[in-house]
């Protein structure tokens, strides 16, 4: 595929064979570069549920910066959309999780970032955030860790690959 094609119909061509051999789709994840308004509302219209980590941009980081100062929530309402001035211009509204890094939990940093034991910037390096297509529904505390663990294990798969890789074992 030539390097300046859109790999979003190749991406939907192989979905929909999934679909065709009987699988269902849940969740899709999805990597940092396949940021793609057009990719995400394609996966939605099959009735998937897209799972992406999020970008380090300006905006998601001032929402970690305005729940660290109680001014935002954990689960905020995030769109993206497509390139202005072209053909097709597409957008979709994502759900952006703040999740505490390992050995770290979101009240913790939280609190101590208020108490003055950590700075703004050590205390946003304690975040992570995922994306989701998925509307919150019941509670929301629980509802925001079931996607986080799809993430959570498919990131020990990647780095358990990695691992075998760098060991010589694959």
């Amino acid at each position: 595929m030539a390097k300046e094609q859109s790999k979003v119909s190749q991406i939907m061509r192989f979905l929909e064979h999934l679909i065709d051999l009987g699988f269902e789709l849940n969740y899709v994840m999805i990597d940092r570069e396949f940021y793609q308004a057009e990719l995400l509302k394609d996966i939605k219209n099959l009735k998937g549920e897209v799972l992406i980590p999020s970008k380090s941009y300006k905006k998601i980081n001032t929402m970690i910066e305005e729940y660290l100062q109680e001014i935002g929530e954990r689960i905020r309402r995030y769109t993206i959309s497509s390139a202005p001035g072209g053909a097709n211009q597409f957008s979709q509204q994502l759900y952006l999780i703040l999740k505490a890094k390992k050995g770290h939990f979101l009240s913790g940093v939280k609190q101590d970032f208020q108490k003055g034991k950590l700075t703004l910037d050590d205390a946003r390096r304690l975040f992570y955030a995922v994306m989701t297509t998925q509307k919150p529904r019941g509670d929301k505390s629980s509802w925001a860790s079931r996607p986080s663990q799809f993430y959570k294990k498919r990131w020990f798969i990647e780095t358990g690959f990695s691992d075998l890789s760098r060991m010589g074992h694959r």
